[in-house]
């Protein structure tokens, strides 16, 4: 028996049960979350390997696809190619989602008005679709759905030992890389956390640092039912999570939010 299978069924016994689905389902097999491919050298970080079914590894493999994509679009520099498989991965998604790209590109008249809410110019010889923001599709949107979730509870038994259960509710709040673009270089989201206390961990394969590929900060309440979970993935996107093991205890800390700011929740139950 090679060493990677003795890796593997050593993690498979100390991981009896799939995270992702309540702890109920027998692991089956190892999960890397966030997906390799979002890595440069599809080197990611040390740790990041949970236990999961077949069907919670397997079932999210396009959504893992289009996160790569996102995670990998850097609209400042070339950063996210320096491993040049970003033609690969946009190939990946051109067959997985045939129209998908030709659904992200807004029209003539669309990316000059973009364009001219952002204070975004075109450099000469290019035009407005070439220099402003996509469009976000429906499907991006799911991708993000369901990686925010897995990766919640990912980073929640990685510092808790424990699986988030099946009648917990999770909240999202995430945001693209258009924000960076209109707020300095910053997300908001992230300054109206930054009060929050909570761990910001180095993330590194080999001692290289990967925090500028992925980073997040984990906020926990010392009874581990409450968090709140924020990450950012490269120059592509990032978001914001509140996660709480009792459902109904979320509902009641969106609705207090609601009445006291006066606004509407800005974080979708997903």
């Amino acid at each position: 028996m090679g060493m990677r299978k003795v890796r593997r069924e050593a993690f498979l016994a100390a991981h009896p049960y799939c995270i992702f689905c309540g702890g109920e389902v027998k692991t089956e097999t190892v999960e890397h979350c966030p997906p390799r491919a979002m890595f440069q050298d599809r080197a990611w970080p040390e740790g990041f390997e949970f236990p999961a079914c077949e069907n919670c590894n397997h079932g999210s493999a396009d959504d893992d696809l289009l996160v790569t994509l996102l995670a990998r679009t850097d609209p400042f520099t070339e950063a996210g190619d320096r491993d040049g498989r970003m033609t690969e991965i946009i190939r990946s998604v051109n067959q997985k989602f045939p129209d998908l790209i030709g659904k992200m590109m807004p029209t003539a008249i669309e990316a000059r008005a973009m364009n001219r809410r952002l204070g975004i110019a075109p450099a000469t010889g290019q035009t407005n679709q070439e220099a402003g923001p996509v469009r976000v599709t429906d499907e991006m949107h799911r991708a993000v759905r369901v990686f925010a979730g897995k990766l919640t509870k990912a980073i929640f038994y990685m510092h808790t030992g424990q699986v988030f259960p099946t009648d917990g509710r999770i909240g999202l709040n995430w945001f693209t890389n258009a924000a960076l673009i209109t707020n300095a270089g910053r997300y908001p989201v992230f300054d109206v956390l930054q009060g929050l206390d909570g761990l910001a961990p180095a993330l590194v394969r080999s001692k290289s640092l990967l925090n500028d590929q992925f980073e997040y900060k984990l906020s926990i309440s010392h009874e581990s039912d409450l968090l709140a979970l924020q990450a950012r993935f490269g120059q592509g996107f990032g978001f914001a999570v509140f996660a709480c093991t009792a459902g109904d205890r979320l509902d009641a800390l969106f609705a207090n939010l609601e009445v006291r700011t006066g606004r509407r929740n800005p974080f979708a139950l997903i």
